[in-house]
């Protein structure tokens, strides 16, 4: 049985899905400008009875934008609220770029989160212009899919406010990991694409040195990877509740 239901936040009603599967919940966080639809083709390579949780961030997919300025910790909340909702004791966080910072700090708040997957979520965001080489940023994909993905983020952009934008995004600059994950004692999976790569990309990237992270490259894929590589995020995730089943 699955289920598309909302959230209510002071600030509007939150959109997510759940599937109601069995095992250690997934819960997939999109990026900026993208939505809970971006992670169809991942969940569709997931055995059909494990458990996943969608959700879309504040102005984004089917959730309004609020009119009062947010930080990126404010997402985060969002998060630890339908996770607190629905009386979850455990879950495995998957986030995509803007997705994985949120997915860093839930997890720097709450215990419940037992791992993490990362897909290019940034130690900080400051790492993005120099860790890689110029061009890879949409990889393997189609010319359509890439004008597809530009229109999405391009229409998200349009329903806030600025001052609302400016103070998302300036939290969003702001935002460094590095203290949590040099730190952390759960499971945490860093995963990009391969495309770009330098012999100075490790080191830009700013991953701490711990045995809990688990890089893992992806090869001929860029930044967009639940779109690039939907089998090889599938079976990564996959993996991260597999300790625990």
């Amino acid at each position: 049985m699955t289920k598309s239901a909302t959230l209510t936040r002071f600030w509007g009603e939150m959109f997510f899905y759940d599937s109601e599967g069995s095992g250690v919940p997934l819960l997939f966080l999109h990026g900026t400008g993208c939505d809970s639809a971006d992670w169809d083709l991942v969940i569709s390579e997931l055995p059909m009875e494990q458990r996943y949780i969608t959700l879309d961030f504040r102005g984004h997919g089917r959730s309004p934008a609020p009119i009062e300025p947010f930080t990126i910790d404010c997402l985060a909340d969002d998060v630890l609220n339908l996770i607190y909702a629905l009386e979850m004791q455990e879950i495995v966080l998957v986030g995509h770029s803007l997705g994985g910072m949120v997915a860093t700090e839930a997890a720097r708040r709450d215990a419940r989160v037992a791992a993490l997957v990362l897909l290019e979520g940034w130690t900080s965001l400051s790492v993005t212009r120099t860790a890689f080489d110029t061009g890879r940023f949409y990889g393997s994909l189609s010319h359509e899919k890439i004008k597809e993905i530009q229109w999405k983020a391009g229409m998200t952009r349009e329903r806030f406010i600025e001052r609302v934008w400016d103070s998302f995004w300036g939290s969003v600059r702001e935002f460094d990991g590095w203290t949590f994950l040099e730190n952390a004692k759960i499971p945490i999976y860093e995963v990009y694409g391969e495309l770009g790569r330098h012999e100075s990309t490790e080191e830009l990237l700013r991953i701490p040195s711990n045995p809990s992270i688990h890089i893992r490259w992806i090869p001929s894929s860029g930044h967009y990877l639940p779109h690039e590589r939907p089998i090889e995020v599938a079976k990564i995730c996959k993996f991260s509740v597999s300790s625990f089943q």
